[in-house]
This record gives C-alpha cells, structure tokens and sequence, in this order.
C-alpha cells in the first residue's frame, strides 16, 4: 500500500506553537504501521510548487521488509526529490539504489523463499532486498520435493524448448549474506545459473535430477504460488 507520508509541512514556528496537535498530524497516514504490526518505508517522491520537497509511504505485511526496501529503493532511484531539503544529499541513481553488481548478488528463488511464504525470513534475516519479478525461459520443469517440511519446489532445467516459464523473484544479497544463504541449502537443492526469459541470466535454486524422478511434475501451473492456490 502507498499513502502520503504526512498530510502537509510545518515551520519550526509552527511545531514550537502547537506541538502535541501538529505531531500527532504528522502520523495521520502511518499511525497505524505499528499497532497493526507492518513494516514501512518512506521515500522522497517529487518536489512541490514551492520548492519543497513531499514523500510517499510503502506499507507492508510484517516480514516484507526487504520486498518493501527494494521497491523504494527503485522508486528513489527515479525521483526528482533529493535526500536532504538543504540538497546536500543527492538523489540516487537506479544503479546506486540497487548497489554495485559488485555490492550485491542476485539470486532467483521460486518455492518457499517467495515473499510471504514460510522461508522468505531466511533472506531477510541476512540482509536481502527483493529486486523484481521475472520468468524462466521455456527450458524448465517445476516439480513438488516430496516430504520436504515446509513444503517446497524443485526446478530443473530440461531440453531447450522442453519446459516451461517458471515464475521466480529476484532478490540481492552482499557476498557475505549469499555465503551464508547458500551454505544452508539442504540437498537435493543447489545453486546454478537459471536463464530469465527476455535474456540475461542469474544465480538461483535448482534440484538434482534424481531426486524428482518419482516427483510430481508441477509445471503446468507456471510457479509455485498458482500450485499452492490450485491445492
């Protein structure tokens, strides 16, 4: 959800006149962030008439800090609005919003790590923003790992052209919090390189062949999440 961050500005002169009225004002789109508990974000939108500058407000379920953290900092990285009303702090740039390639890494996941679902904690514990949605090229196979507690999906590449187009997330880590991640991926799940539809390419989960040969083929539903809905 996106609200204004405050109904308007106020003066120094005009705070130091009412402060009790005027401070609780500032809160009338986000008082509720907390009592509710969600997780929020604000960031510099555009520049006012008068020069001022306005911000809008992410909210989001509690645990979507990085999904919510990655959506600003791409919406920062195109607003005109600086960081500071005096613009010593300039506004970013996509690029540096979203970290030097050499800052973060990119990793695409498509079962249990999906924003909302039981293991998304494990990427936010270390640090990770959620980057984009995006899908596999047509060279993939989604399968259920039977047992698997919670439970979770195995994607496979197969022949070019012999699959299907997997939804996935995207999400960055710093390299310290991608070793980290990785070092606890319990088999038959490992790390490889998934090719992304429209081209390009990024580190993500696969599974070993053998360990889907008995396997439910999952594929028809196109990701994890319209499995889940369908079960």
């Amino acid at each position: 959800m996106l609200v204004p961050t405050a109904p308007r500005l106020y003066t120094v002169a005009e705070v130091e006149a009412d402060p009790i009225r005027l401070n609780s004002r500032l809160g009338t789109y986000t008082n509720f962030v907390n009592l509710l508990d969600l997780c929020a974000i604000a960031i510099p939108s555009t520049v006012r008439g008068d020069g001022l500058p306005s911000s809008v407000t992410l909210i989001g379920p509690s645990g979507a800090d990085g999904f919510i953290a990655g959506v600003a900092a791409g919406f920062q990285g195109r607003s005109p609005a600086s960081m500071g009303v005096d613009k010593r702090s300039p506004t970013l740039s996509p690029q540096a919003t979203a970290r030097r390639a050499g800052d973060r890494i990119e990793i695409a996941v498509v079962g249990a790590h999906l924003t909302g679902l039981p293991l998304n904690r494990e990427l936010i514990e270390l640090g990770a923003s959620f980057s984009r949605e995006v899908e596999t090229t047509q060279d993939y196979r989604l399968f259920t790992l039977p047992e698997s507690i919670p439970a979770k999906p195995g994607l496979l590449r197969v022949a070019e052209g012999a699959g299907a187009a997997i939804k996935a997330e995207v999400w960055t880590l710093d390299p310290a919090g991608f070793g980290d991640f990785v070092a606890k991926i319990p088999a038959p799940l490992g790390i490889g390189t998934i090719r992304l539809s429209g081209g390009g390419a990024v580190k993500g989960f696969l599974v070993e062949a053998e360990a889907v040969k008995t396997a439910e083929d999952i594929s028809r539903f196109g990701g994890w999440r319209a499995y889940l809905a369908a079960r």
